[in-house]
């Protein structure tokens, strides 16, 4: 999916978001990293190709990561969700760092999340 070539259309669509979220409201670094390419494909597709409810959406996700920090969250902090499969791990990013899905999140439900140091690496994904 991140290798597809894109349209015109569809790299035009993509600047207009993110065009439209830096005149509502700075941008910081973080946010910015967070809304490659990909990100912003996805909010355009969850509302039929509009930019502007896409944008709207997009800064409320925004708006909700630096509520709750999810900078600073463990995957430790969910092993109730974890145990009971309202979220599991799907994969691990780029950095290394465990993707985590919520089944029953209104938001954008992948999170990455840092792993506490402490972490033993002998344990399985499971437990």
């Amino acid at each position: 999916m991140g290798t597809e070539m894109k349209g015109p259309k569809d790299r035009e669509r993509i600047e207009s978001v993110l065009n439209i979220l830096k005149k509502q409201a700075p941008v910081t670094v973080k946010q910015e990293k967070f809304c490659n390419d990909a990100c912003v494909e996805r909010f355009l597709r969850a509302k039929g190709n509009n930019v502007k409810k896409a944008a709207k959406q997009l800064r409320t996700a925004l708006s909700w990561r630096e509520s709750i920090g999810t900078d600073h969250l463990i995957a430790d902090e969910f092993s109730e969700e974890l145990g009971s499969g309202l979220a599991y791990v799907a994969g691990h990013d780029d950095e290394a760092r465990p993707v985590m899905h919520f089944t029953y999140s209104l938001v954008p439900s992948l999170q990455v999340f840092r792993i506490r140091q402490d972490y033993p690496k002998t344990q399985t994904q499971k437990s």
